[in-house]
């Protein structure tokens, strides 16, 4: 017979996102402040919709993105998903489930494909994933357009592309790993009005199919 003690511990650790995340009564504040970061925080983000975290720096956006990643631990209340509370133990479990964007994408002097599928060794790369993710990210029309296509070396950071197309390569970095949640981290507060346009048309043409984390300081983004 199964060891029941097990059995519920496998349960604990598995977490599968079927329906929402729950940011229950959360607390924060920094190791020897007492200021409070985060006060009794309290929301549902449901499966395959899009949220905006909009503020000033220093609101608490990136310590609520921090604590929902499970980077940073709250100092009360919890992060649940579909009712399994995320913990050290099965916390590498959900942020595997995650992709990330950040403000600035770092690039290595590489081809455009070792770049989509970061920190995955060459002979390991699925090609069918880099160009799944190229196409959710609308760099697949631009890629055509290159002599060698996925073979384009970026130059030194993405020296040889536009500072779109670099995000771009960043977001479908981010869906490569086919993720449940997608977090863009002020990924669009460095570029320029119509670029960021473009880029959120592209967010939006991925609303839906997966549950979307925007953060940022405009409003205007968000609108």
């Amino acid at each position: 017979n199964a060891d029941p003690i097990k059995t519920e511990l496998n349960k604990t650790n598995s977490i599968v996102f079927r329906n929402k995340i729950i940011v229950n009564k959360v607390n924060f504040s920094y190791e020897g402040s007492d200021a409070s970061i985060l006060n009794k925080l309290e929301l549902e983000i449901l499966k395959n919709t899009t949220v905006g975290f909009v503020g000033s720096t220093g609101s608490g956006k990136t310590t609520l993105i921090d604590i929902i990643l499970y980077l940073l631990m709250p100092s009360s209340g919890s992060v649940s998903i579909d009712g399994v509370e995320i913990n050290s133990k099965n916390k590498s479990v959900w942020q595997k489930q995650i992709g990330y964007v950040p403000q600035s994408i770092y690039l290595t002097d590489n081809t455009i494909s070792n770049n989509i599928a970061f920190s995955v060794s060459p002979e390991k790369i699925n090609l069918e994933q880099v160009y799944k993710a190229a196409e959710m990210a609308q760099l697949d029309d631009f890629i055509s357009t290159l002599p060698n296509q996925y073979d384009t070396i970026v130059g030194e950071n993405g020296v040889r592309l536009s500072g779109g197309q670099r995000q771009r390569i960043g977001i479908a970095r981010a869906l490569y790993t086919n993720p449940k949640l997608l977090v863009l981290d002020e990924a669009t507060s460095a570029l320029d009005g119509i670029t960021e346009n473009i880029i959120i048309e592209t967010v939006d043409n991925l609303a839906h199919k997966m549950t979307i984390i925007i953060v940022t300081h405009r409003l205007t983004t968000i609108k």
